[in-house]
């Protein structure tokens, strides 16, 4: 059934902003979508930046987009967005579906039991954060979906090039607290090991900081790249030393290419891809020694990575999502 359907996000950058992408291009073919940026200047025939410092300034801009539009369906993801879907829908009275998407862990956030009482359906990339909403909202559970982060199904898996003596390591995330790059760069200071290297790729605000305490000459900062396709096949090791954590887009693109991946066991989503697909090991959280430990511990067991592409693909696929909107929203 043909509908209205308006996506609501902050700005086009962000793991959660990608996968809402990823959700309109996936219904855009048989639905009215549009899609609104808080704080980016675009504007095409489906997409259209609002240009706002701050993603709450842009209230009156999506009341707007709102009454123009129509829309059936309110779609959102992150608190922000999600708070103004379900603020603007019980101020106005507006008749469309409030789906709000929950990408990480927020429970303890002033607005997030608001949230979920006026939300009309919420949707979780976590298994194990889902869970804790409905352990901690039991009465509101019945709104409580899982639904998958998708993998782009024309990724190719490219052959791996580093040799079996060699670990070649990388991180790829926003260069910011809740990621725990630094854990990472404090790990590799504690290894001496010249056949043991880190490639970073991201940016953020802690960029140079992190330079500051890096100390280890195979630590390379490699920058923003927008296109991982053909990186994956330079690498043997992923970590992913998150002190917060939702459902990693990047750990579901390094165990999809088989990549034997380190992560932390922070709240939500590391430790469910592990136990998924059995090709990876997890570390306490914010504890850079024990990350060490497991680093080391690969180095010399000559561990090999186990063959995840298939348990990803059949688990984080597009058809999969597509089968879960249509059964809940049925768009």
């Amino acid at each position: 059934m043909n509908k209205n359907i308006l996506f609501f996000i902050s700005s086009l950058q962000g793991g959660a902003e990608n996968q809402l992408y990823k959700i309109f291009e996936l219904l855009k073919k048989e639905n009215n979508v549009r899609y609104i940026v808080a704080k980016n200047k675009i504007s095409n025939q489906n997409i259209v930046g609002l240009n706002k410092k701050k993603t709450f300034f842009s209230i009156f801009g999506l009341t707007r987009e709102i009454i123009t539009f129509k829309p059936d369906i309110l779609f959102t993801t992150l608190p922000t967005p999600n708070l103004l879907n379900v603020l603007l829908k019980k101020t106005w009275f507006f008749s469309y579906r409030s789906v709000c998407r929950i990408a990480n862990y927020n429970i303890h956030l002033k607005t997030t039991r608001f949230i979920i009482k006026n939300a009309d359906i919420l949707y979780f990339n976590s298994l194990e954060n889902l869970n804790i909403y409905a352990k901690a909202f039991p009465s509101f559970k019945n709104k409580f979906v899982y639904l998958n982060n998708i993998i782009n199904s024309d990724n190719k898996i490219i052959s791996k090039s580093p040799s079996n003596t060699k670990i070649k390591a990388l991180t790829a995330s926003r260069l910011v607290q809740n990621k725990g790059i630094d854990l990472a760069i404090k790990a590799m200071n504690e290894i001496s090991h010249l056949d043991v290297s880190l490639d970073i790729y991201g940016e953020g605000m802690e960029a140079e900081y992190l330079k500051s305490i890096s100390k280890n000459p195979n630590i390379t900062f490699k920058g923003y790249s927008d296109n991982f396709n053909n990186i994956w096949g330079s690498y043997n090791l992923f970590l992913l030393p998150s002190r917060k954590e939702g459902m990693s887009n990047a750990l579901i693109e390094a165990q999809f290419n088989n990549i034997f991946s380190i992560v932390s066991d922070c709240r939500t989503g590391n430790k469910e891809i592990i136990e998924l697909t059995n090709n990876g090991i997890c570390f306490p959280t914010d504890n850079y020694l024990e990350l060490k430990n497991c680093i080391v511990k690969f180095y010399n067991s000559k561990i090999l990575s186990k063959n995840s592409h298939n348990t990803i693909f059949e688990n984080f696929s597009e058809k999969n999502a597509k089968s879960i909107l249509r059964r809940t929203v049925t768009i």
